[in-house]
């Protein structure tokens, strides 16, 4: 698969993106007819593999880069076993702001995990961790993210989950994409107070130069929370190797 992807990569160097039709010519024409599921089965394919990357709708770009992988985190598995337990079929995720460190020059000491759940859940899922002894907070301010939260170990704060937020499965635990990362943490300046400035502009820079990241999921999802135009003006100006494909748009 990945041979394929690097010859048509080659067909379409000069260009900073390719279109859906375009990538559906080259194939029919190197290996005959092909449906338009197996189309859409193979573009997946290279997207999950991060050999290419979505730009926005039957858009891509080409990649080379690896795509996240979560770190194994027995905590996060523990607390998933005790909600996905109690509320089967219920939309949530856990992480953790320490993934978010992986990008910074300067470490913080202290990190919190995140509980993210369907909104009318988000109280229940709150006094569920408090029944099983958890030092869970539901949705806190700034200022009890500082003088609390950030004083605990292991803290869990409760918040609602945005409805088709891009989510990835990893032994069955729902975590959030790096593309989801990325937007919460420019987005949620008051609960991630202490990597803004020029920490955020570090973790994008290193996010998109080390790992494959889907943009047109990353805007959607900005888009949802209200702040697409705002982030990619900032990978415009902070993320120099996307200036080209996002003028484009």
């Amino acid at each position: 698969m990945a041979k394929k992807t690097i010859d048509i990569a080659n067909i379409f160097k000069e260009r900073a993106t390719v279109t859906k039709e375009e990538l559906t010519a080259y194939i029919q024409r190197s290996e005959g007819s092909v449906s338009e599921i197996s189309i859409r089965q193979r573009i997946s394919r290279y997207k999950k593999a991060g050999l290419i990357i979505s730009v926005r709708k039957a858009v891509y770009a080409f990649s080379n880069k690896p795509v996240y992988k979560h770190p194994e985190n027995k905590f996060i598995t523990k607390l998933s076993q005790l909600f996905s337990g109690q509320y089967p079929g219920i939309n949530y995720c856990i992480w953790s702001s320490a993934w978010l460190y992986d990008f910074t020059i300067h470490q913080p000491a202290q990190f919190f995990y995140i509980f993210e759940t369907e909104p009318d859940m988000v109280e229940t899922s709150f006094n569920l961790l408090k029944d099983h002894e958890y030092k869970a907070f539901i949705n806190p301010d700034e200022q009890t993210i500082q003088l609390y939260v950030m004083g605990e170990k292991n803290a869990v704060v409760v918040k609602p989950l945005i409805s088709r937020a891009p989510l990835v499965k990893k032994k069955s635990i729902p975590l959030p994409s790096l593309e989801k990362m990325l937007v919460d943490a420019f987005i949620d300046k008051k609960q991630f107070y202490f990597i803004q400035g020029k920490e955020m502009q570090n973790i994008y820079k290193f996010s998109f130069s080390k790992y494959s990241i889907q943009l047109s999921s990353m805007l959607n999802y900005a888009r949802r929370r209200g702040a697409g135009s705002e982030i990619t003006n900032f990978l415009m100006e902070h993320v120099s190797d996307l200036r080209k494909v996002l003028e484009n748009d």
